[in-house]
């Protein structure tokens, strides 16, 4: 019998929902059933779930697999579409999806074990090798960086005002000159903005596969700065942190200084949001690279 993990019941977005978000995780075993049957899988063990999706291993003709029912609010079938464009590269390849159930069926990797597991040393450059080797030309449809570029530069002064000032006036200014700068650059990549050391999974058919895609249209190096402050906690002061930022641009190939604007942009935009959250760690974090890529508090 299929059953929900304990731990989903007491947390997940479905929480946020009432109602609808209980009818949709009781019914959770029900369609998992449904697509076993549709599918010809047989389960392959016990359930897993993160914030927004219940995933069960399975099984057919052998093979082992993953059956993944997401929130639905999560947009699944801009996740299938970047899974078939990468088509295995470096990625879980997608057997089938059934949009109208959020159900994708993708080739599958070992959850116990992630790059965020990997030492820092080496987890940095196989972010970066990833990063630079999925940069494929954007589809149509994608949300474009250069628009969140124009947000952040719009709005920035009212959410530093809002927050306190957390931050110097002339920080405030700086990052949205820069914003402003980014908003009028090309967007031509398709990045994967979840690109995290937790989303990297090890596999068999090669090391390490990327799960959970979530593409929009930019630079890669919009992606730098939450490589580096996701595992900030690791680094010991200023010089490491610039180290590991040289690493990881020389394993994607990326313009160091666009690297850094989009690194004190993103910062400062994070902090806002963190601190607009009641948010107590990742303010800190995103200090510390403030500090670290623009020279002040």
């Amino acid at each position: 019998m299929i059953t929900v993990p304990a731990r989903l019941l007491a947390f997940g977005a479905w929480r946020h929902a009432g109602a609808d978000g209980l009818h949709w995780v009781e019914g959770l075993p029900g369609t998992f059933e449904r697509l076993c049957a549709r599918w010809s899988l047989t389960p392959d063990g016990e359930a897993s779930h993160g914030y927004h999706a219940m995933v069960l291993p399975v099984r057919r003709d052998g093979e082992a697999l993953a059956l993944k029912v997401s929130w639905p609010d999560e947009d699944i079938e801009s996740e299938a579409r970047t899974l078939s464009i990468w088509d295995g590269q470096d990625a879980v390849r997608l057997l089938d999806s059934e949009p109208a159930s959020h159900a994708l069926l993708l080739e599958r990797a070992d959850d116990t074990w992630s790059a965020h597991s990997a030492e820092l040393e080496h987890a940095v450059p196989l972010l970066g090798g990833l990063l630079r080797r999925m940069a494929v030309p954007p589809p149509d449809g994608l949300r474009r960086i250069s628009a969140v570029a124009a947000n952040i530069r719009d709005t920035l002064t009212e959410r530093w005002l809002a927050a306190g000032q957390p931050f110097p006036r002339s920080l405030a200014d700086r990052v949205r000159h820069l914003a402003g700068e980014l908003s009028e650059l090309p967007d031509p990549y398709l990045v994967n903005r979840e690109l995290a050391y937790g989303k990297v999974l090890g596999a068999t058919r090669e090391p390490w596969l990327v799960i959970s895609p979530r593409a929009v249209a930019g630079p890669l190096e919009f992606q730098v700065a939450p490589l580096l402050w996701t595992r900030l906690d690791e680094i010991s002061g200023r010089t490491a942190v610039l180290r590991h930022f040289r690493r990881l641009a020389v394993a994607a190939d990326l313009d160091r200084d666009l690297a850094r604007s989009w690194t004190v942009v993103r910062s400062a935009d994070h902090l806002l949001r963190g601190l607009a959250a009641g948010f107590t760690d990742e303010p800190v974090r995103c200090r510390l690279l403030l500090d670290t890529f623009s020279g002040t508090h």
